[in-house]
């Protein structure tokens, strides 16, 4: 009978010695083999048993009950050497009293879901799941190491009811990090951290000055580019103020129907269709204030068709002396802005390609759909989620490599040295 509870637990190396369960516990008591030799001096056929007791150590669920593995835990003491000791017991991680095949399980499942989820499950405490996987999120952390970008976002994400920082690499298009908030000293501690950082040349980032003050103090040679998305939605902020205004002059059905119509003043003018633009033309046409606020909008917008810079100087010239009568506070706030970040707007037309964070923002979006997914996750289980479970971006390096290089090899990935790592593919996430 008991060969089958043996058989039952899966542990060739224990002997079920007596078994009980209740109604969703299952415990097994065991017996743990006997050393070869000491483990002192090594000396074989010299030790014998020295007093034991039963040590509680948790398995894996089965059947649906938890399972509770009392081993006989013996001490032995060594003729040869004088000492004594207990063994160490094969299969089973002493640090958390369990099977190494339950730690396996809750590392894996701990990214999976909530703590608490994993330890009702599996009968463990919420801390232990959560230290278990605090370990194995720092060793993903230091064996993933993703190289520098060239071209370097940082952007925010309202994650959690807090304000994040998110790291990206614009050119390869995949996300680097996530920082638990966009502190200045938060941002200047990781770049400080980046592996060969003199490698940035381009910074993209949005009008938060904490980000530009971090970014000239560790990284004096990169040019910083605001992101063009975030200066042009201050341009729709301002239209849709002058929209508002008007919902008071207005009777309750057409302050619906133009709340309504929202998306359409919010187009840009190429992009608003026949309909659209005959519903458009009925709005504007009764309010020539918003009207203006429109075409101002629109003239923003147009001044990232420049193809060169002295073009763009002008164009933002030109704007911002043309304000629509009577619609400067409204528009305050962007004219300000660009006062603040002229330069780093203005270098949008410098580069050597388009530089945006667009990606970035991308990442927001699938960021927030991956936390309503995942209600009760922690913050550091989102980013460990994101960095360590999901695809990354690898290439070979182009460097030569001696035949004569000892090669590394760790969890079966040969030719790790020859390989190049650029972070959590975005198309993946």
């Amino acid at each position: 009978m008991m060969g089958l509870v043996t058989g039952l637990i899966n542990l060739s190396n224990y002997e079920v010695r007596d078994s009980k369960s209740t109604d969703d516990e299952m415990h097994f008591q065991v017996d743990a083999p006997d050393p070869i030799a000491c483990e002192k001096c090594g000396v074989q056929g010299e030790i014998v048993r020295f007093g034991k007791r039963d040590v509680p150590y948790r398995d894996l669920p089965i059947h649906g009950k938890r399972v509770t593995l009392w081993v006989v835990r013996r001490r032995y003491t060594c003729r040869a050497c004088k000492t004594s000791f207990r063994p160490q017991l094969p299969e089973m991680v002493d640090g958390f009293r369990m099977t190494r095949r339950l730690h396996e399980y809750v590392e894996k499942e701990s990214f999976n879901h909530p703590y608490t989820f994993v330890a009702a499950q599996t009968g463990l405490d919420e801390k232990t799941v959560r230290d278990i996987f605090s370990a194995r999120a720092e060793f993903l952390g230091r064996w993933h190491r993703f190289e520098t970008p060239r071209i370097l976002g940082i952007d925010e994400l309202y994650l959690n009811k807090r304000y994040r920082c998110i790291l990206t690499n614009i050119e390869e298009r995949t996300l680097l990090d996530l920082l638990t908030t966009r502190r200045q000293d938060l941002v200047t501690n990781y770049l400080m951290k980046l592996k060969d950082r003199q490698k940035v040349e381009i910074v993209s980032m949005d009008m938060w000055n904490p980000y530009r003050t971090a970014v000239k103090t560790v990284l004096p040679q990169a040019r910083i580019v605001v992101d063009k998305f975030h200066v042009v939605r201050m341009a729709n902020d301002a239209l849709e103020k002058v929209r508002k205004g008007l919902r008071k002059e207005l009777k309750p059905s057409q302050s619906r129907t133009l709340k309504g119509d929202r998306k359409i003043l919010l187009k840009r003018a190429h992009e608003v269709s026949d309909r659209e633009r005959l519903i458009m033309e009925t709005w504007t046409g009764a309010f020539p204030q918003l009207l203006a606020a429109y075409e101002h909008k629109e003239h923003f917008y147009g001044i990232w068709d420049a193809i060169t810079r002295s073009q763009a100087e002008a164009a933002l010239d030109e704007w911002i002396a043309t304000v629509p009568k009577g619609q400067k506070e409204i528009w305050s706030d962007l004219v300000r802005a660009v006062g603040n970040w002229r330069e780093e707007i203005m270098t949008y037309f410098e580069t050597d390609m388009p530089v945006t964070n667009a990606y970035t923002e991308s990442i927001n979006r699938l960021a927030k759909d991956k936390n309503r997914e995942g209600r009760g996750y922690s913050f550091e289980v989102m980013r460990a989620r994101m960095l360590y479970t999901t695809k990354h971006k690898k290439k070979a390096s182009t460097a030569k490599v001696s035949p004569f290089y000892k090669k590394t090899i760790c969890y079966g990935l040969s030719d790790f040295a020859e390989e190049l790592n650029y972070g959590v593919d975005l198309s993946t996430i």
